[in-house]
């Protein structure tokens, strides 16, 4: 239980996961600071913010030195997929390791959270692994969150240690959405392939911060040494694109058959080696055909959500992008007047 004479130390936190994180334990009046090589991108929560990068353990002894904190929540990481080259996730490897070495040098810490992703584990034929340290990584994002897992496992940390894997996370301060995917639906340009359901497993932000709350708030010898994928219950990825369709243009899903989708992503690939972007390929079109979900059911029996409802969801989603949100993407900007 998170108590007032507890010091939180979160990395990590000015990005997308960080700030909802920050904005709910300001809200519960928790002690804590931010580090990171960024600033925030929400200018209220500067004041919690201290520069700095976990690959340079200077900045992590710095900060224990003088804060002595209670709970780590490690969330600083590169998480694109854009490169093969291993050493391009120096923060996930190196990060991920000062973390874990600066935790066994100071006894203060109690609980540490280390954040993974559900990439660590892809298989087209056995859908879950059989136990936390089954591995079939799917990218170098996921191979370098491999490595920081199995660190944390064979480290002897003195502390309790908890590993988190996010699902697909969207809501409120995503920055890359709404110039992508929910840009393509408000315009109409999206369709999808007729075919049986893609099973998903999404996080709304705000379910994924409030289970991470439960997780610092658990009873140790109920967290720690645990695996948790962090997100809502897995459905239909139909469902969740025709509400945003409903609620962003109060219209319908379009739908090609799967045959055209194909010839499409089929096309795309040639065109991808001539040079020339097409926004669909092969890749993509598997991707969007493919079921992928998560053992959420664990954590939200242990954790629960805050809110359940895909509707309610998107509707709180969409009023960020009308008011605070707008005023970080042209399209959304211009779309709702704001200056």
């Amino acid at each position: 239980m998170i108590t007032k004479e507890d010091r939180i130390f979160i990395t990590g936190g000015s990005g997308f996961i960080g700030t909802n994180l920050i904005d709910l334990f300001v809200k519960k009046s928790y002690n804590f600071i931010n580090l990171d090589k960024a600033e925030p991108i929400k200018k209220d929560q500067i004041n919690y913010w201290i520069k700095g990068n976990i690959v340079n353990m200077a900045d992590l002894e710095s900060v224990f030195s003088k804060y002595h904190p209670t709970v780590v929540i490690h969330l600083a990481a590169r998480t694109d997929t854009l490169s093969t080259d291993i050493k391009d996730y120096l923060e996930n490897t190196q990060g991920s390791k000062n973390i874990i070495d600066i935790v066994k040098k100071y006894s203060c810490v109690r609980h540490l959270i280390m954040t993974s992703t559900q990439y660590v584990y892809k298989s087209l034929t056995i859908p879950f692994p059989s136990k936390d340290d089954e591995y079939i990584p799917h990218t170098t994002y996921g191979l370098s969150k491999k490595i920081m897992e199995e660190d944390t496992r064979h480290s002897n940390l003195q502390c309790a240690w908890t590993i988190v894997r996010p699902a697909n996370v969207w809501g409120p301060w995503h920055m890359r959405y709404p110039n992508e995917l929910w840009k393509v639906l408000d315009k109409g340009l999206y369709v999808h392939p007729i075919k049986q359901p893609a099973v998903r497993t999404y996080a709304y932000v705000k379910n994924l911060t409030h289970q991470i709350d439960g997780i610092i708030n658990a009873d140790l010898n109920i967290v720690n040494e645990q695996t948790y994928y962090l997100g809502d219950l897995p459905i239909d990825s139909r469902l969740w694109l025709e509400e945003w369709v409903k609620q962003l243009r109060e219209s319908k899903l379009h739908y090609i058959p799967t045959w055209i989708m194909r010839g499409v992503a089929t096309l795309g690939d040639v065109l991808g080696t001539l040079g020339i972007k097409f926004p669909m390929y092969s890749i993509r079109f598997n991707n969007m055909m493919e079921d992928w979900y998560d053992t959420t059911n664990k954590t939200i029996d242990l954790f629960g959500v805050r809110n359940e409802n895909l509707s309610d969801n998107v509707k709180e989603t969409i009023e960020w992008l009308k008011g605070e949100g707008a005023s970080f993407f042209p399209y959304w900007k211009k779309k709702y007047g704001k200056n």
